[in-house]
């Protein structure tokens, strides 16, 4: 064979090695096809368990008047299922536990530490108004919020499909990235005057695959909100109910 011969069959291989290679790195890849995007109204959100940061710069005026104990840094988890959501913080030995039951929530404050709970009913709730919809409780982040702010488009982090969303809503800069495979936050910035909180996402699985559960509360003395008054010498009430900004009397 003429070297002119193989000179042309070397140039013509060389060509279709670079035609497939550019068209490999031209073509998107299709993540759509085994990750299933989430409609963050969707009332049936995956069952997940996840595992959060936050920490917080400066000080904080526009709630003085909430006067529950935090710190400046909390790990703390999060368990969702269709009916029931659970929030620890294990750092403060403290929890939280929603439930619905048709149109009824019942919230409880656990105090691990104490092995006691204050419980709400629906009314107790809407006296204190403290009435968060399932969506927002769900989703660690208020629905009406997130259509105040601008939303970005798919975009892809490590393998998951996120959206980004950013803008100011009374004075209150935000950032937000949202997974939208779980529909959860793994983003959680805002800042007013002179304070800054960012949450941050730090594990999350399945439900059913997740490596640590909620505290167990069987044998908690359960205390009904209505009758914290009752037992207004209990040094247990007197404290949680400073920390919930009322006096004790």
């Amino acid at each position: 064979m003429s070297k002119i011969i193989i000179q042309i069959l070397i140039k013509l291989t060389a060509l279709v090695v670079l035609t497939f290679l550019a068209a490999c790195s031209s073509t998107p890849v299709n993540h759509s096809a085994t990750t299933k995007i989430i409609d963050l109204s969707s009332t049936s959100l995956p069952n997940v368990a996840a595992e959060f940061t936050t920490t917080r710069e400066g000080e904080e005026h526009e709630h003085e008047h909430e006067h529950e104990s935090h710190a400046d840094n909390v790990t703390w988890r999060f368990w969702r299922d269709s009916q029931q959501i659970t929030i620890e913080r294990p750092q403060l030995s403290m929890g939280e536990l929603w439930q619905r039951d048709g149109q009824s929530v019942i919230h409880r404050k656990l105090y691990h530490g104490d092995k006691r709970a204050i419980e709400f009913q629906d009314d107790d709730l809407r006296m204190l108004e403290i009435t968060p919809s399932w969506q927002k409780l769900a989703l660690l982040l208020d629905p009406k919020l997130l259509a105040q702010l601008t939303a970005g488009g798919l975009e892809w982090s490590d393998g998951y499909p996120t959206r980004e969303y950013q803008g100011k809503v009374a004075e209150t800069q935000w950032h937000i990235i949202m997974r939208m495979d779980l529909g959860m936050p793994m983003l959680i910035e805002r800042q007013h005057e002179g304070f800054s909180e960012r949450t941050e996402l730090l594990n999350a699985y399945a439900l059913s695959a997740a490596p640590w559960q909620p505290t167990a509360t069987t044998g908690y003395d359960i205390i009904d909100f209505a009758d914290l008054g009752d037992k207004e010498y209990d040094p247990f009430v007197i404290k949680v109910q400073a920390q919930m900004g009322h006096d004790h009397h």
